[in-house]
């Protein structure tokens, strides 16, 4: 149902996620979390009941179009494994959130008048920036760098932490489901995960090496180190840095698509990424399972 040859808006992602509601009734569950600063829900797609799961996020950048689609593929796809039997999911949900940004989103798809609040739509058109290059909010914020944790740093237009309505629906959830295994958080650009998380203890980063160790074998990419956490000081208070500092578990960053894939991204890289990405969440609670369960990290 989900086609990887086309390009979706993000209305379409919306509707591709009540069809999937319809024909998984028994396995999917749509929720909406909550609204953007221009009125779009930010909903997400919760596969099983078990109370343990997987949080696999996607969209938090506008411009990154590529793995909204490709979550809503794996809700399709994993829904499909599971009616057949597939026992994982009777211990784990997996909860997709393909479209954490958007407004972003939209106006990196077709520009700034998707924006339909005239003041924010004003305020946006004075930035006097390329719209496809955009991966901010609809209120100018990188809402990856708004997260209340050790690395949050204060910049012009974003002066306090969780300020935005997309960070506070995120923090809400994370709060909401104590028991979650892990998170999951796909960008683009690099073909790279990372793991290493500063603020947290030695013990805490082997265990995210060792599952991030098991991730680079089922993508076939490159694995970040210590040093390859934040480029700069302005690259903290990003929602994994947030999530482990929070609530102890593990947070892994994947970087899918070319490193100097340029924005908009080709359409090609839907079907090209998923070939490499569509076995981790599993992967991840597979390892979890057999060798992270039960265990202090």
């Amino acid at each position: 149902m989900i086609d990887l040859s086309k390009k979706y808006t993000y209305d379409e992602l919306k509707n591709a996620a009540m069809v999937l509601v319809g024909q998984y009734p028994d396995l999917l569950r749509l929720h909406i979390l909550g609204m953007s600063h221009d009125g779009r829900d930010i909903f997400g797609l919760r596969l099983g009941s078990a109370g343990k799961c997987l949080i696999c996020t996607a969209g938090i950048h506008g411009r990154e179009s590529t793995n909204p689609v490709l979550l809503l593929k794996m809700a399709e796809d994993y829904a499909r494994s599971a009616a057949k039997g597939q026992a994982l999911y009777d211990q784990y949900s997996i909860y997709f959130l393909p479209v954490m940004n958007p407004d972003g989103y939209e106006i990196a798809r077709a520009g700034f008048y998707t924006i339909r609040n005239p003041i924010l739509r004003h305020t946006l058109l004075m930035k006097d920036m390329p719209w496809e290059m955009w991966k901010y909010n609809a209120r100018a914020v990188d809402v990856n760098r708004n997260f209340p944790c050790a690395s949050f740093m204060p910049v012009k237009g974003m002066y306090v932490p969780a300020s935005e309505n997309e960070t506070k629906i995120l923090i809400s959830l994370f709060k909401k489901e104590a028991d979650s295994v892990g998170y999951l958080d796909f960008h683009s650009r690099g073909r790279i995960i990372y793991y290493y998380r500063s603020a947290m203890p030695v013990s805490y980063n082997e265990k995210g090496k060792q599952m991030a160790e098991k991730l680079k074998s089922l993508a076939s990419y490159d694995l970040g180190g210590q040093q390859d956490e934040m480029e700069t000081k302005s690259d903290g208070g990003n929602s994994v840095q947030y999530y482990s500092e929070k609530c102890g578990k593990l947070a892994i960053t994947i970087e899918t698509v070319d490193d100097d894939a340029s924005f908009p991204l080709d359409i090609r890289y839907q079907q090209e990424v998923y070939r490499e990405i569509s076995e981790i969440p599993s992967g991840f609670l597979r390892e979890y399972d057999c060798n992270f369960s039960g265990h202090s990290l």
